[in-house]
C-alpha cells in the first residue's frame, strides 16, 4: 500500500516537466527578501545552502531538505497553494519553481502586492548552476552564490563531464507503483534529465512524460538497470518486491538484480544534491558493469 504522502508526490511528478532555456525572473531592485515564502524543494535547499535559511518564513510540502526545512510552517503543496495561507505569513517575497500554482492563486497574490518570482526549470548540470545563481541574485546574495558554485557545484559538474561517453548504458527511472501499475519516466521529465546527466540512455524514450508502463512496452525497452526513489522502493516491498512486479520481472535489470535507490528529491528535484546524485549513480552503474568511471 503506497502511503498518502508518496501519492501526493507521485501525482505532482506525473505532469511533464519541460526543459527550456532557463532565465532568471526580474524583480524590483528594492524588493525586501527578509521574509521569503518558498514553493519548491530545490529552492529551499539552495537558500539554506547559501546560509540564508533564516529568511524563509514558510515553505511548501516538497521542502523537506535540510532537516530544518521540515520545521517551517507549511503553505500546502507547490501546485495547490492557498492565497490565505501564504499571506498569513506576512511574506515580502515568494520564490517558486516552474510548477507553482494554481495560476489564479498567483494572480491573487500579485493583486495583494506580493512580489513573486517563478524560476524556470532546465534538467541538466548547467540548469542547476543557473538556478543557484538566480536564487542568489533574487535574495541579494550573488557573491555567496558564486562562491558556492565554484566550491560545491563545479567539481560535481566536472565529474559528470568526465563520465560522458558514446557507450551509454540503457536504463529506466521509475517513480513507483500506483494501483498496481508501474510509473516511469519518458522524455521531457526530470528522470530523463537525470539519465542524460549520468551519460545513460532512456530505455523508455518512445514515450513522453511520467506514464504508466505496460509489461509489453517494458519488455521491448529492456532496461539494463532501474533507478527509483527510496520511498517508491519501500512502498513496492523492497528490491525483491519490485523485481517480482510482472512489468519488470522479464527485463535484463530484473534478471541481474540491478536496482539503484536514493532520496527522491536528491534524484529528481534538480537542486544542488542532484549533481552529486547523478555522479554517484553513474559511478555505481559503471562499477557494476566493470567499467567504473575514472
Amino acid at each position: 500500500m503506497i502511503k498518502h504522502g508518496f501519492v501526493i508526490a507521485l501525482f505532482g511528478l506525473l505532469f511533464p516537466m519541460h526543459s527550456q532555456a532557463q532565465q532568471c525572473p526580474e524583480i524590483s531592485a528594492d524588493t525586501d527578501s527578509s521574509r521569503i515564502i518558498v514553493a519548491g524543494g530545490s529552492i529551499t535547499e539552495i537558500i539554506y545552502d547559501l546560509g540564508a535559511g533564516d529568511k524563509i518564513v514558510a515553505a511548501d510540502s516538497t521542502s523537506n531538505y535540510p532537516a530544518a526545512a521540515r520545521e517551517l510552517p507549511q503553505i500546502g503543496y507547490v501546485r495547490a497553494l492557498s492565497a490565505e495561507g501564504v499571506l498569513s505569513q506576512e511574506p515580502t517575497l515568494l520564490l517558486g519553481e516552474d510548477d507553482t500554482g494554481p495560476p489564479e492563486i498567483l494572480d491573487q497574490l500579485r493583486a495583494a502586492g506580493l512580489p513573486i518570482a517563478i524560476l524556470g526549470e532546465q534538467h541538466d548540470s548547467q540548469g542547476i548552476i543557473d538556478k543557484v545563481r538566480c536564487v542568489g541574485d533574487l535574495i541579494g546574495m550573488p557573491e555567496a552564490a558564486e562562491a558556492y558554485i565554484a566550491e560545491r557545484l563545479k567539481p560535481a559538474a566536472d565529474t559528470l563531464l568526465a563520465v560522458q561517453s558514446s557507450d551509454k548504458p540503457s536504463g529506466a527511472i521509475l517513480l513507483g507503483i500506483r494501483d498496481g501499475t508501474l510509473i516511469a519516466a519518458g522524455t521531457e521529465t526530470s528522470g530523463d534529465g537525470l539519465l542524460e546527466m549520468m551519460s545513460a540512455s532512456n530505455a523508455l524514450e518512445q514515450m513522453s512524460g511520467w506514464k504508466p508502463v505496460s509489461r509489453e512496452a517494458m519488455i521491448v525497452a529492456d532496461p539494463s538497470f532501474l533507478v527509483i526513489p527510496q520511498r517508491g522502493l519501500d512502498a513496492a516491498g523492497g528490491v525483491e518486491g519490485l523485481l517480482e512486479h510482472p512489468t519488470l520481472k522479464f527485463t535484463s535489470a530484473a534478471k541481474n538484480g540491478r536496482v539503484f535507490a536514493m532520496d527522491g528529491m536528491a534524484m529528481l528535484g534538480f537542486g544542488p544534491r542532484t549533481l552529486n546524485a547523478a555522479a554517484q549513480l553513474a559511478d555505481d552503474i559503471r562499477a557494476e558493469e566493470g567499467t567504473a568511471s575514472e
